[in-house]
Formats: C-alpha cells, structure tokens, sequence
C-alpha cells in the first residue's frame, strides 16, 4: 500500500484550487511546515504576520552565500524560495525543509502552490489590499 503524505492533504482545499492560491493558503503551508525552525528569528520569520514582508521583494539571509531575493512576485524561477524548496543541492545549505538529519522535502502538489503563487503575483491576504 502506497503511503500518502499528510502534508499534501492542503492540496485538495477549495482555496488551494483558486489560480494564483491566496497568500492564506500559502501561510498554512508555512505555518505547518517552515515556523519550527523559521518564527521570531531575525533573518527569516515565517510565522503569521511576518511571512509575506520577510519574502516578498526580501534579499536572501546573509548566510546564504548566493545571495538573490527570496520572492520575485511573477517570477518563480529567479525566487531562491523556489530553489530551496524544489533543489536537492542549492546554492547554499539544504533543500527545505530540514527535517531532524535531512531534508524532508515537501510533496509536489504543495510546491506547486507556491509556485503558482508566485507566478500568480505573491499576492498579500485581501486585508492588506493585496499589497504590503
């Protein structure tokens, strides 16, 4: 029996079949999966009301030799976001998430969102008016 991964469960919410997905399902996926070692640290914090300003149009940490923005709204494939998450060898560190010896990384269907999230503008929550 082939074991399905509980994370991709987020795939198949109504929000998740929007195009581009809103900035609120990209959050979850945050929240579930980046905030244990991403919330309340100086270079990158993942945790809710912090996610959207930390990425979006932000400059790669320092401790990332390579540089880059994290999010280029409109264009996933110049987001080092996108390279973290979809690149077993990075330019710097390790492909995200870590897990407690590697990377564990995330099921394709949930890249995907934030892939089509990015593509889609890196649109904020409706609250904000969709900017910062």
């Amino acid at each position: 029996m082939e074991r399905v991964d509980p994370r991709a469960a987020i795939c198949s919410t109504a929000a998740a079949m929007m195009v581009p997905p809103p900035f609120e399902t990209i959050q979850q996926i945050f929240s579930d999966n980046c905030v244990t070692c991403h919330s309340g640290v100086d270079d990158l914090d993942l945790s809710s009301g912090s996610a959207w300003r930390d990425l979006v149009n932000h400059p790669a940490p320092a401790v990332e030799s390579c540089g880059g923005t994290l999010v280029v709204p409109g264009d996933a494939q110049a987001s080092y976001l996108m390279q973290k998450l979809e690149s077993d060898h990075p330019c710097a560190g390790s492909r995200m998430p870590q897990g407690d010896i590697l990377p564990v990384p995330l099921p394709a269907c949930v890249i995907a969102l934030v892939r089509g999230w990015i593509t889609g503008g890196a649109m904020n929550a409706p609250a904000d008016g969709g900017t910062d």
